[in-house]
């Protein structure tokens, strides 16, 4: 299962998988979520109709090219719903991934959002988490611009609490919930990091504790250890 809108990805990644399930506590990404599965076949016969250069229904001519296309997937369900109360069954999921989700949360629901995955996931099973990293020499510089920060914050009222406490998320909450986690560079801003759950390890470790946490998001030499990629702001993509 997974927190916001990486369903066609998910479902790329994992051919094997007999059910996916996609669970946000708003009822509108819900649905627009689901109106881009319904849409998703109709994108995919506009786009061959256009090769084709053969007409269509008015419908068809109206949906225009989409930047990505999404390939209907028969094990997507879609649902409203509390990721900290989810409601599944213990030990019932294989992974969970939370894509961009902790910095929206105050800590103490992280922290509740982190244990029912521990919950619901067999043993052995994994949970994915791909955040910001402030960290990262290109977010660290952000966050010292104070009025640029400022605007981020207005719509992001947890990101202060995100960026002060990823330590303390890192090695108090995911490490002593799984007992096992790993943690890298996913881009020169942003970490993956994936907890598999291990009982026998589970409250086990402490601050700092590399038995538990393995961190290869900077070099040896202490750089990050992907370059910054994003765009300036005065800069377009080519």
């Amino acid at each position: 299962m997974w927190y916001r809108n990486e369903y066609t990805e998910v479902g790329e990644i994992s051919p094997s998988s007999k059910k996916l399930l996609g669970m946000d506590l708003s009822p509108y990404f819900i649905g627009v979520g689901k109106r881009l599965l319904e849409l998703a076949p109709k994108s995919i016969m506009e786009q061959e109709q256009q090769k084709l250069k053969i007409g269509g229904t008015d419908d068809d001519k109206n949906i225009g090219t989409w930047v990505n296309t999404i390939t209907p997937d028969k094990r997507i369900e879609l649902t409203v719903g509390d990721a900290a109360k989810t409601q599944l069954p213990d030990e019932s999921v294989d992974v969970v991934n939370l894509g961009l989700v902790i910095h929206e949360l105050p800590s103490s629901a992280a922290a509740d959002v982190v244990q029912e995955a521990h919950r619901v996931l067999k043993p052995n099973g994994q949970l994915w988490i791909s955040e910001m990293d402030f960290e990262s020499p290109a977010y660290a510089k952000q966050r010292s611009n104070a009025m640029l920060f400022s605007l981020l914050r207005a719509t992001e009222p947890y990101l202060d609490a995100y960026a002060d406490g990823f330590q303390d998320f890192l090695y108090n909450v995911v490490a002593r919930e799984f007992g096992s986690v790993k943690i890298s560079a996913a881009t020169g801003r942003h970490y993956s990091m994936v907890a598999i759950k291990n009982s026998d390890r589970k409250n086990v470790g402490g601050e700092k504790d590399t038995s538990i946490v393995e961190d290869t998001r900077f070099l040896s030499n202490g750089n990050y250890a992907l370059d910054d990629t994003h765009l300036n702001l005065w800069e377009s993509k080519k």
